[in-house]
């Protein structure tokens, strides 16, 4: 009897710690399944989930919220001089850079290749442009070693808020309106943070 209660108690105390495991993994699963494997930042369909909500959040309490979206000029040529391993190197220290000046309440994730989105809750544009600009200059002082010598990069900034999309239905429009005036950023000589108006 005696042995009996032993080896249930070690059957629950392995069991406890295969549930403990299981939901480790799961939760790390979960974690790989948001996130941008080479940056760390939200992917681009968990971004676009998040983001929803704070749209929705924004909308039923009448709330400011802007939208950021930054692309890294002229990447592919930094790729092709000083090497894709490199590239990846200057993603990861960008986002590092873009991630040190947000508060906790904002989201940032990777768009695509060299863009990135972030959200800023309870933030107009007018509000949103400093961060935009320490971002920035940031990235424009930041240099990456290389084999074949130093590396820099600079930004193109799109900034938009609600106020400016009045028409807009959904996160996606408003990402788009972000990403047009980024472009006119990019029109107008690159490495400069644009309002969309």
């Amino acid at each position: 009897m005696h042995q009996n209660i032993t080896e249930r108690k070690e059957a629950e105390q392995a069991l406890a710690e295969a549930n403990i495991a299981l939901q480790t993994a799961l939760l790390r699963e979960q974690e790989l399944a948001h996130t941008d494997g080479l940056t760390g930042v939200f992917n681009r369909r968990y971004l676009y989930e998040v983001a929803e909500r704070e749209l929705e959040v924004a909308v039923r309490y009448r709330q400011a919220l802007a939208v950021i979206m930054f692309d890294i000029d002229h990447f592919k040529k930094v790729n092709d001089t000083f090497g894709h391993a490199a590239g990846d190197q200057i993603l990861q220290r960008v986002t590092q850079v873009a991630r040190a000046e947000l508060r906790s309440a904002d989201v940032i994730g990777r768009y695509g290749g060299e863009e990135f989105v972030v959200i800023l809750p309870m933030t107009n544009a007018q509000q949103a442009y400093p961060l935009a600009e320490r971002i920035r200059a940031g990235v424009a002082a930041m240099r990456v070693s290389t084999e074949k010598g130093e590396a820099a990069v600079t930004l193109s900034i799109g900034i938009v808020d609600m106020r400016h999309a009045e028409k807009i239905n959904s996160i996606e429009e408003l990402i788009s309106y972000a990403d047009q005036v980024m472009y006119s950023a990019k029109q107008a000589g690159r490495n400069q943070t644009k309002i969309g108006g």
